[in-house]
């Protein structure tokens, strides 16, 4: 579990990085306000994209992780059942 936290760490510090450093970019840049505002709203528009994908994709990780936690709760009850039936409890 704390591998995934880190890794999670690790790629929101590698967004939040990317970000600062292109609005420091464009805000040093010469161009006008207007130009500097719609490069800032393309680039927000690009991360957000990112962001939902890292997010569908750790949604779908635990889904899975989720599943196979089913899957071997479910076999460990039938295991438990077996060998409470034959000592007979």
């Amino acid at each position: 579990m704390r591998k995934s936290n880190e890794t999670g760490t690790i790629i929101g510090s590698l967004l939040v990085g990317a970000l600062a450093g292109a609005v420091a970019a464009l805000l040093l840049a010469p161009q006008s306000g207007k130009e500097t505002r719609n490069i800032l709203m393309d680039e927000l528009d690009h991360l957000k994209d990112e962001l939902d994908s890292y997010a569908n994709d750790f949604s779908e990780k635990a889904q899975k992780i989720k599943a196979d936690l089913q899957k071997k709760i479910k076999r460990t009850e039938a295991e438990l059942s077996d060998i409470a039936h034959e000592y007979g409890i």
